[in-house]
Parts: C-alpha cells; sequence; structure tokens
C-alpha cells in the first residue's frame, strides 16, 4: 500500500471512529433503522431557536457553573445527540452518554436522563438495551411520552411489529404530531401500505411546518418523504423532496445522496458523482461509498471505483471492533460485489440473531444466496416478505433465488415486480434483473 494511500485510510478511520455512526432513528424511513426523534426540537422552539453548536455551549457552561447541576449535564446529552442527528459524528454519542452518566452519577433517578440514555443505546443499534431502559422509564412515569416513542421504535427494529404497532397507536394518542406521523409511514411501508405510507410522511412534512420546526428537524421529514417517493418508482417528485430538505438543512449528507441516487435513475451520472463526493466528504459512510463506487464502475472509472470499495472493506474492518452499527450495509456491500461473501454470511447472521426485521432477513437471505446456499435463502426471503413489503429490492432477491434454484417461472413473476414497482432501484441491481429477465424470458 502506497504512503499517500495509508494516510488516506487512516483519515477515514479517524472520521469512522470518531464521527461517521447515523442515529439509528434518522436513517432512510424505507430499508434501515427508522423512528423518528419525540424530543424537544420535534415539538417546541428552543431558546429563541437555538442552534445546536449554541445549545451545547449553553449546556455546557451551565454544568461547569455547577458540578452538581444534573439537569443542566442531562440536557448537555440530549444537544449532543442531536448534534450527532445532523452530522453523524459517533463522537458525540459517546460525550452525549459521557454527559449522561455523569449527571446519573449526581441523580440516579432522574427519569429524562435514563431516557435520553436509552437514545443513546438505541443509536449504537443496541435496541434490547433501549427496550430495557425505555420501558424502566415509562413504568415509573406513564406520562413520558419519549420513552414510549423508544420503546415502540425499538419493538420496530427487534421485528416486534405487533407491538410496535401497538405502541404507536397509543402514542399516536398520547402526543400526535409530525414524530408520530413519521413512525406511523415507516410502519405502513413495512405492512405493504405505500399509498398509506406517503399520505402519512406528507401529513409529517405538513405539521412540522405548521410547528415551525427548521434546520434538521424539518429536513428529516422532507427527506423522508423523498425516500417514500423513490421507493414507489417517482424519482421526480423524490427530487424535489430531497432538494426541499438540503434548502431546510443546507449540506444535509441525507438530501445530498438522496439526489445522488436520482441523478443515477436518470442516467446523469456527473452529477451523481459529484452528488454522492459531497455526501462522502461530510460523512464516508459505507453505502455512500459504495454506491460512488458503482457510479464511477458505471462512469468507466474503474480505478476510483476500485478506490471506493476498498475503503468499505476498510471501514468493515473497523466495524468489526466498533460494534455492529453498519454490519447490514456491509453485508449488503460484500454480496452486491462478491467480495468476502462468507463475511457477508457473518455479518448477516449475526444481526439477525438479535434483530430479526424484514431487511435483516433480506439481507440474510441475499448472503446465504451469494453463498449457493439457495434453499435457505429461500426460507429467510420468504420470512422477510411475510409482512408484505413492497420494496422493489425485495422482490428482485427473491427473483434472484427463485432462478438460482431452478424456478424460473416464479422468478420471471418476481423480477418484473421488483422492475415494475421501481424500475431504478439500483443502477447496477437494476441491469442485473432486467437481464436476467430478459434471459429468462428468452425461448
Amino acid at each position: 500500500m502506497s504512503r499517500r494511500r495509508a494516510i488516506l485510510l487512516l483519515a477515514v478511520s479517524l472520521s469512522i471512529v470518531l464521527g461517521s455512526y447515523l442515529v439509528a432513528s434518522r436513517v432512510p424511513a424505507a430499508r434501515t433503522s427508522g423512528g423518528v426523534s419525540l424530543g424537544l426540537g420535534d415539538t417546541v422552539p428552543m431558546y429563541g431557536m437555538m442552534t445546536t453548536d449554541q445549545l451545547v455551549v449553553f449546556w455546557r457552561d451551565r454544568a461547569a457553573a455547577d458540578p452538581r447541576d444534573y439537569i443542566s449535564m442531562a440536557f448537555l446529552g440530549e444537544a449532543f445527540l442531536r448534534k450527532a442527528r445532523e452530522t453523524g459524528d459517533v463522537g458525540d454519542y459517546g460525550r452525549a452518554e459521557a454527559a449522561l452518566r455523569q449527571a446519573l452519577a449526581i441523580n440516579p433517578n432522574y427519569e429524562p436522563t435514563i431516557a435520553y440514555l436509552s437514545a443513546v443505546r438505541f443509536a449504537q443499534h443496541d435496541f434490547a438495551g433501549a427496550l430495557d431502559l425505555a420501558r424502566r422509564v415509562y413504568k415509573a412515569d406513564p406520562r413520558a411520552v419519549q420513552a414510549l416513542a423508544t420503546i415502540g421504535d425499538a419493538q420496530l427494529e427487534l421485528g416486534n411489529y405487533p407491538d410496535a404497532a401497538a405502541t404507536y397507536r397509543e402514542l399516536a394518542n398520547r402526543s400526535p404530531g409530525p414524530a408520530v406521523s413519521g413512525r406511523l409511514a415507516r410502519l405502513a411501508w413495512l405492512q405493504g401500505r405505500p399509498d398509506e405510507a406517503l399520505q402519512r410522511m406528507q401529513q409529517a412534512v405538513d405539521e412540522a411546518t405548521a410547528l415551525g420546526l427548521a434546520g434538521e428537524n424539518a429536513a428529516w421529514y422532507q427527506f423522508q418523504l423523498g425516500e417514500l417517493c423513490f421507493n414507489t418508482g417517482h424519482p421526480d417528485e423524490a427530487a424535489e423532496h430531497y432538494a426541499a430538505a438540503e434548502a431546510l438543512f443546507p449540506n444535509y449528507y441525507l438530501g445530498l445522496a438522496g439526489l445522488g441516487k436520482v441523478r443515477a435513475a436518470q442516467g446523469r451520472y456527473a452529477e451523481a458523482i459529484a452528488l454522492y463526493e459531497r455526501a462522502v466528504a461530510i460523512i464516508p459512510q459505507p453505502d455512500f461509498l459504495a454506491a460512488l463506487g458503482d457510479l464511477y464502475a458505471l462512469a468507466g472509472r474503474p480505478d476510483d471505483a476500485q478506490r471506493q470499495y476498498e475503503t468499505v472493506e476498510f471501514i468493515g474492518h473497523l466495524a468489526a471492533i466498533n460494534q455492529v452499527v453498519y454490519n447490514r450495509q456491509l453485508a449488503l456491500f460484500f454480496a452486491n460485489h462478491d467480495r468476502q461473501v462468507d463475511a457477508a454470511l457473518g455479518l448477516a447472521a449475526q444481526e439477525y440473531a438479535v434483530r430479526k426485521d424484514v431487511y435483516g432477513g433480506d439481507a440474510l437471505a441475499w448472503a446465504l444466496y451469494k453463498n449457493g446456499r439457495y434453499q435457505e435463502a429461500a426460507t429467510a426471503i420468504d420470512g422477510a416478505m411475510a409482512l408484505g413489503t413492497r420494496d422493489a429490492l425485495l422482490y428482485y432477491h427473491a427473483g434472484m433465488i427463485s432462478e438460482g434454484l431452478g424456478d424460473h417461472p416464479r422468478a420471471k413473476t418476481l423480477l418484473a415486480e421488483a422492475l415494475s414497482i421501481n424500475p431504478h432501484f439500483d443502477p447496477v441491481q437494476a441491469r442485473i434483473a432486467r437481464a436476467t429477465l430478459d434471459r429468462l424470458r428468452t425461448p
């Protein structure tokens, strides 16, 4: 490895270790962890609409003035969580946890501190731990709607969909608003009701506007609406919402990546590459890097593509040390690119052992398929599709697995349905779906 390459990878490693994990409640609703924060920033303007950096300074100064001020310390933790939502900076999760644990050392019974700590656990994909803490808070104080929201979100991420639905219904009765509408949109999507998901997410956008939300809090809802539009096969509408998110929160990495995805679907690869390059410069997240690498490959830049793929693999080694936040992204990357398919299966199986949700089952099925274990893959994908989720990616994976089993009639049906739902679900995988379908249709 060249010295220049080593320096680049070191820089990436520092970025990942210190700043690249997403808060789980802030990633795209359709395919990844998905609740929406029900924190203060989603409900009322704070302190004359302070920026997050100003909130950090405000609470830090108050806590410094009185080392026994556990309330200020707790809200300092919440401010760091807010900062992490905006930037994906894992260092802010660590700072949030340190502040919250300091607050608990002073007063171990202050429920808001425990609630915020459960949000930290959720962000780190410790969904069982988040659920336990949130239940503790809610049992002590049934008015703690933030804890109730975390309970529902953790149930959803663990694949306990009936329990999550019941929790969200209770939450909707207790605290209606954009955060709840966004959660109900995600649940509707997973349960195979895309039209309802779109309607509820539009409602969340409207409610956020009516509340006067600004910055990342408002941009989040526009981004999520863009994701649903894209995943239902409407890239032009998706672009409008991604652009709206970017306007509300400039240099919003999720908005930039969303626009890049649309431009790729439109065949405008140079624009897509430029947008993904901007997103990667902000946060070198594995799925962004993989998408950028694919676009370089499609644009005839194989060396640039290879550099992105190598960086994803490097992050994979870091992720093995730094918990499991990126395991699912990495499993899909390895499987999609036929790189370390045994590692893909290990990551997917490890994740599914504790998170039996729709997309965990899908990742496991795809990794099994890439390892030639077609019958096991079929069982896994059937489980992933049992809820009725109308996602082109699921149908594509199911179709390719059926083709591997030699069930060509079913493979043709599933691949055709994938392309009907969203013909541009992935610039590389959609091409494979079309080529496979054309081959199967050829006498």
